[in-house]
């Protein structure tokens, strides 16, 4: 459901407010949305910490929740100091923004900052939320706010104001009201959510040590995205970007998806190396990397194949460079599926400082590679060519450094993962690409059988060729139980 609202209300708000105004909300709202990932970060270093508090008998739950509110509003005031100060002369001297519509991007530009900050001050709710596992009320919370979000791109009908200016403040309200109802429900179910002043240093240092490594990593991450959709811009103008921004929006809704599966699976990762239950550690996060991947390619090899004619359904009218920006958005997407549960793992642990140091620096090289490549003279999708290459070494670079951690051995990963989902990847193509090739399909109702056949061949092969038989228990256990539930 929330897959699917997603991507109707991208088609939505890129019919209302046409390729350009898009190009410029990918650009100007993406700049400030793009920090989300240091909200993730910390929503990440303080779901550690509290995990992992639960986890013991004597846990300090509170004292954490307390430091990460305070830590959270201390990077809020920084970011809106550079945000107003850097950010906003950026935005109004370097960006190929048209003249006329500099003072929407300053009005969407001042609303996205402030969308975000709430988004990072409310972070440590979402962080307890996920430690104590209730997967259920996070979904709910989740569909109110994919639900607010579609009803506010039909609002933009009813008023005849600057669609752009008015779209940025409109979200800006949800993310109000739905940080709002995160609070409430922290509130009223667990009693570490209630504030304390914490004065002893040592609880700053240990998570401050920690977030300050995981965020030198987010700040790559911040980079290589962001940067891209500058340069972007820079070369080609709004209307890639429009097309970036319609890619972006298809991997997330995707990669949202399969996120919520991995949210309910790390709190488990954690809590067992606090109780020093290695083993099963080691056979969550194999098991997470997997159905992972498997999640994410089981939505996305109906959406590869038919991606143009995909495209002509849900949009009035589709940007340059879009069909392959969305390929290989998918692809690169698809690939860092299999590291998610790796990360957790060697989160769990605390020791990530050459796993945080490593990956920044690495990812740090996306930008100017892909600087040099569109100054030479190359096509706009090259970017992701890099980002594809840089991903692929990060897999491999990933991989090493937390067999080091963990002392596992990195063929035990290649054997209960790779090569399960190697073959099934494999057979699932050609089983799909021959479908496509016996018939033809050019409407709406040829494009549903084709989906609704690939994904039945694809569910089968998942299930008998990568699952072992402790997996399909799993996965039986989890279908019956969705069942009983309705």
């Amino acid at each position: 459901m929330i897959l699917g609202t997603s991507l109707y209300t991208s088609r939505i708000i890129l019919s209302i407010i046409g390729i350009e105004n898009f190009g410029i909300y990918n650009i100007v709202g993406g700049f400030v949305a793009v920090f989300s990932i240091i909200s993730a970060t910390m929503v990440a270093s303080t779901q550690r910490y509290l995990t992992y508090e639960l986890g013991k008998k004597d846990n300090h739950s509170q004292e954490f929740f307390g430091v990460a509110m305070n830590i959270h509003i201390g990077i809020g005031i920084i970011l809106l100091l550079l945000f107003e100060t850097i950010g906003l002369w950026f935005l109004n001297s370097r960006l190929n923004i048209a003249q006329d519509r500099i003072v929407a991007a300053n009005w969407l530009y001042q609303c996205s900052i402030f969308t975000f900050l709430i988004n990072v001050v409310s972070a440590p709710y979402l962080a307890i939320i996920i430690s104590h596992e209730k997967m259920k009320a996070f979904a709910y919370i989740n569909v109110i706010e994919v639900s607010l979000k579609l009803l506010i791109v039909y609002l933009l009908l009813l008023f005849s104001m600057d669609r752009l200016i008015l779209y940025g403040i409109f979200l800006l309200f949800v993310s109000i009201f739905v940080r709002f109802i995160y609070a409430l429900y922290c509130n009223a179910h667990f009693k570490e959510s209630e504030y304390i002043w914490v004065k002893d240093t040592r609880y700053y240092k240990e998570m401050i040590r920690f977030a300050g490594l995981n965020f030198f990593g987010a700040c790559s991450a911040i980079l290589s995205s962001q940067g891209v959709n500058i340069l972007l811009n820079l070369f080609f103008g709004v209307t890639v970007n429009a097309a970036r921004g319609i890619a972006l929006q298809v991997e997330a809704a995707i990669t949202k998806f399969v996120n919520d599966f991995t949210t309910a699976l790390n709190p488990q990762i954690t809590k067992s190396y606090a109780a020093g239950d290695i083993e099963y550690m080691m056979e969550l996060t194999y098991r997470g990397s997997k159905f992972s991947f498997f999640l994410f390619f089981f939505f996305s090899l109906p959406i590869l194949i038919q991606t143009p004619l995909i495209l002509s359904i849900w949009l009035k009218e589709v940007p340059e460079y879009t069909v392959i920006f969305i390929r290989y958005s998918l692809v690169i997407a698809m690939l860092n599926t299999l590291s998610y549960s790796l990360t957790t793992c060697a989160f769990a642990t605390g020791n990530i400082k050459s796993l945080s140091i490593w990956l920044g620096c690495i990812r740090f090289s996306v930008l100017p590679l892909c600087y040099i490549v569109l100054n030479l003279g190359f096509s706009a999708y090259v970017v992701y060519v890099v980002s594809l290459i840089i991903d692929f070494i990060l897999l491999f670079v990933r991989l090493k450094i937390v067999s080091h951690i963990i002392d596992v051995s990195m063929s035990v990963f290649f054997s209960n993962v790779i090569l399960k989902v190697m073959p099934v990847v494999v057979l699932s193509v050609i089983v799909s690409c021959g479908l496509y090739l016996l018939i033809s399909v050019d409407s709406f109702f040829t494009l549903i059988f084709f989906t609704m056949t690939t994904c039945f061949a694809t569910g089968v092969l998942i299930y008998f060729w990568g699952f072992d038989k402790n997996e399909q228990l799993y996965v039986n256990k989890m279908i019956i139980s969705k069942l009983n539930r309705n």
